[in-house]
């Protein structure tokens, strides 16, 4: 070994000598996990980047199916339940670097970590593990090319991480008569989808990572930037929301706000991920001026009443909902009004199943004496349920009009899932043996 490489080596013991015992202290019965983050394209230190300890789990199913976005609210929040008892069992430790690139994480419970780290412009942990996937990786084994660390009590690891540079997609989305469209969500996902979706117990790290995220505002001129990608093909949609409706302090009815679908368009003016044009991407590659429409032209309304089967009288709650027949993922919805009227706007040509569910009759709550006031205000009783109803709609060069239907009650009203006890401990938690 020469004098420069026994320099190199002493100078690295004593920084770490001293760094172990600069080190805050972790509690009885957890562990430490040091290193330092390495920027891949410069080899400069990552300053202020993000390290994820994200526990290995100790059992990983196969991907939930989605939930059917023609279903109703039993159904959506059966799902969300189930996403969110998952999350419950993730062990996870989220810390900084500092300007060297070092970073330091105390009080880590004993067990088996993948250690990411996420930064503007780089990878993100998140994209990392799809592409993982992507390619065929095993969720039931170690992900390939992803450091584990295996803590114990009282005990110090080291672990250092190089992050990559990541491709990254840029341009306007725009009105079909050419001026900017702000606001809109863009987000960037795999062209190959839900085959190789990711299992539900690495959804945190989407939580974990949001400097990095998929995700990008358009802004005033309809310019938006996405980075951090790793190398795959690509579908690029925007989101942008229709009707919603809010309020503080007034009865707000959270299921009526979640009634209106946004509007969901993909590149370059599609309105079904069938019409999508991917993009591929390879490593650090920089696409840019890559251009969106969002074409209103040619859609129209489908409008009409839900009532009651016994009396005729306009039901004032519920969700009436357009599902495509050919594409099971293209909805547009509505909430009923107080007389049981809607109104469903921008629907594109096409053949539909109309669904109407969560039909209710409301009435404010009354306030009593216990009440105090609060953001959301009283809420909403319901007297009675409706069972579900369906048409068939066919919406072609004009508006739809007159679709009633007559809805049934419901002497069977359907139960929420109890959020009260998704978040408890059990032993699929992720944190290993």
């Amino acid at each position: 070994m020469n004098r420069a490489n026994v320099l190199a080596s002493v100078g690295m013991a004593l920084w770490c000598a001293a760094a172990l015992g600069q080190q805050p202290a972790s509690a009885s019965g957890t562990g430490t996990v040091t290193g330092h983050v390495t920027c891949g394209d410069t080899q400069r230190p990552a300053r202020f980047a993000e390290v994820v300890l994200f526990g290995v789990p100790a059992k990983v199913t196969a991907p939930a199916p989605k939930p059917d976005p023609g279903g109703d609210s039993e159904a959506q929040m059966a799902a969300m339940a189930d996403a969110l008892s998952t999350l419950g069992k993730t062990n996870m430790v989220q810390t900084q670097t500092s300007t060297d690139g070092a970073y330091i994480a105390t009080d880590v419970a004993p067990g088996d970590y993948y250690v990411f780290a996420a930064a503007s412009g780089y990878v993100s942990p998140t994209n990392q593990v799809q592409a993982l996937f992507a390619a065929g990786a095993d969720p039931k084994s170690p992900l390939p090319g992803v450091q584990v660390v295996h803590v114990t009590p009282e005990h110090t690891v080291m672990a250092d991480v190089t992050i990559e540079r990541g491709a990254a997609v840029s341009g306007t989305i725009s009105w079909d008569d050419g001026s900017p469209l702000t606001g809109a969500l863009m987000a960037v996902t795999p062209a190959n989808g839900d085959p190789k979706q990711m299992p539900s117990q690495f959804g945190m790290l989407a939580m974990a990572n949001v400097l990095s995220s998929v995700l990008s505002i358009s802004d005033d001129l309809g310019h938006f930037r996405i980075s951090g990608l790793a190398p795959g093909e690509y579908v690029i949609r925007a989101t942008v929301k229709t009707g919603t409706q809010s309020g503080l302090g007034t009865g707000m009815n959270l299921a009526k706000m979640m009634a209106v679908t946004p509007l969901i368009v993909y590149m370059p003016a599609g309105f079904h991920k069938a019409d999508a044009k991917p993009v591929t991407l390879h490593a650090a590659e920089d696409r840019r001026e890559l251009t969106m429409t969002l074409n209103l032209g040619g859609m129209h309304s489908v409008s009409g009443r839900v009532s009651s089967a016994e009396d005729s009288h306009g039901i004032n709650a519920g969700t009436v909902r357009l599902q495509d027949t050919t594409d099971k993922e293209f909805t547009r919805s509505a909430s009923v009004d107080a007389n049981g009227g809607f109104t469903v706007m921008y629907v594109p040509p096409g053949t539909y199943t109309m669904k109407v569910t969560d039909a209710e009759d409301t009435e404010p709550k009354p306030k009593t004496d216990k009440d105090k006031p609060n953001l959301f205000g009283l809420g909403m009783k319901t007297i009675r349920s409706y069972k579900d109803g369906s048409l068939n709609v066919i919406v072609a060069d004009s508006d739809v009009t007159g679709q009633n239907v007559s809805l049934t009650v419901d002497k069977n009203p359907k139960q929420e899932p109890d959020f009260s006890k998704l978040l408890g401990d059990d032993d699929e938690k992720s944190t290993p043996k």
